[in-house]
This record gives structure tokens, sequence and C-alpha cells, in this order.
């Protein structure tokens, strides 16, 4: 998906759903902030603290070979979520519904 299909799904999403289209609004202004609509955004300072591309940061967590992913404070995807309970739950969702953390 392109960042601006991520940004609609989003936008029809939250819209859908009953949030407000100002509300929607300021949540998508927070995610382009944040990650840029880049679904599996590692932060960029984390890309080259852990020598590991966005890609390859995703792939190693969905493994299981990466294995400080709730611990190492690194911001990650839409929300860029740095905290190890947020982490935990974020990666807790994506196992029980058989989806890669970078899955939209």
């Amino acid at each position: 998906m392109t960042t601006f299909e991520v940004a609609k799904y989003i936008y029809t999403s939250l819209t859908a759903a009953g949030t407000t289209k100002e509300g929607a609004c300021a949540v998508l202004g927070n995610i382009q902030a944040e990650s840029g609509f880049v679904v599996n955004n590692l932060e960029d300072s984390k890309n080259r603290l852990l020598g590991l591309s966005d890609t390859q940061y995703t792939e190693q967590v969905d493994n299981g070979t990466y294995t400080n992913f709730i611990y190492d404070a690194s911001g990650y995807g839409l929300p860029q979520w740095t905290y190890w309970s947020r982490k935990q739950g974020f990666l807790n969702y994506a196992k029980s519904k058989n989806k890669s953390i970078g899955d939209l």
C-alpha cells in the first residue's frame, strides 16, 4: 500500500466507526508526524543503532530472531509506540491474529 492508501484506509475506518471528520484528521496528523504513514516504520535512530532496515526489524520480530521488541524502547509502527506495555499488547494482538507486526 502507498502511504496515501494507508491514510485513506485509516480515515475511512475511523469515520465509519463514528469518529468525526475533524477527529479522524487529527489522528491522521499525528500518524503523519510520527511515522509518515509507513506501517512498519522503526524510528530512524534505532535503524542506525541496530543496523536494521524497517523490513529487517519487522521480519526478525515476526520470526522471533529479534527478541527485545517489547523492551527496546524503539518507536515502531504508525503510532511509534516505545513504551513496553503498549508494544507488548501490540505484539500479542498481532500474534493472536496470526499477522505481522507490520500489517496494517
